[in-house]
């Protein structure tokens, strides 16, 4: 594995990177910390919309293997604070799953959460896992004040953006992720003992 860190490795946290791609293989999304909010148990849903809340933003995207093929199935939570940077610990405001379609699609209709001390960046918190290690990482939206100035900022996790005549933000963000194959996930008996 490799050991580069992302810009942010603050505090001595460090964030172990995929290695670079190989020759025909797409780089791999960056990783970066979870955060002390992720919490088991979200609803599937695409709307994260509270009541009183406008869509703010639509993101989209897929989830590719690092050949560039569509995982279908792959399961893509996002979780995010409030629009003043408070997280939801009791329920599950603004936290929600998808799984990709056949194409590897997803989509989420969401605000614009708040940024909160001592990040400066409004930030979207993502796991994705596909056939493959779950990946942690965050997404940063296009426009935003202070996206640069936050320690764990990163350009290749930046979602740009267009805006409709409503004011919402619409942007598209492919993951991409390494499946694990039989030979590196499955000892002889696990593979004899499936039907």
């Amino acid at each position: 594995m490799a050991t580069e860190t992302v810009k942010g490795s603050r505090a001595g946290q460090f964030v172990r990177q995929p290695e670079p791609p190989q020759p025909g293989e797409m780089a791999q999304t960056p990783r970066e910390i979870e955060g002390p909010y992720f919490r088991l148990g979200a609803p599937m849903r695409s709307n994260l919309l509270e009541p009183g809340d406008k869509p703010e933003l639509v993101l989209s995207g897929r989830v590719l293997n690092e050949k560039g093929v569509p995982i279908p199935g792959a399961i893509v939570n996002l979780w995010s604070s409030d629009a003043v940077g408070n997280y939801d610990m009791i329920g599950y405001k603004y936290h929600g799953y998808q799984v990709a379609d056949a194409d590897g699609l997803y989509e989420f209709t969401t605000i614009i959460p708040g940024a909160y001390e001592p990040r400066e960046a409004k930030h979207l918190h993502v796991k994705v896992q596909g056939n493959s290690s779950p990946i942690t990482t965050q997404l940063y939206i296009e426009g935003e004040p202070r996206n640069e100035l936050d320690d764990y900022y990163s350009s290749d996790l930046l979602v740009l953006v267009t805006e409709d005549s409503n004011g919402t933000k619409h942007g598209t963000y492919d993951f991409i992720i390494k499946q694990v194959t039989d030979r590196e996930n499955v000892t002889p008996e696990s593979l004899a003992a499936r039907v």
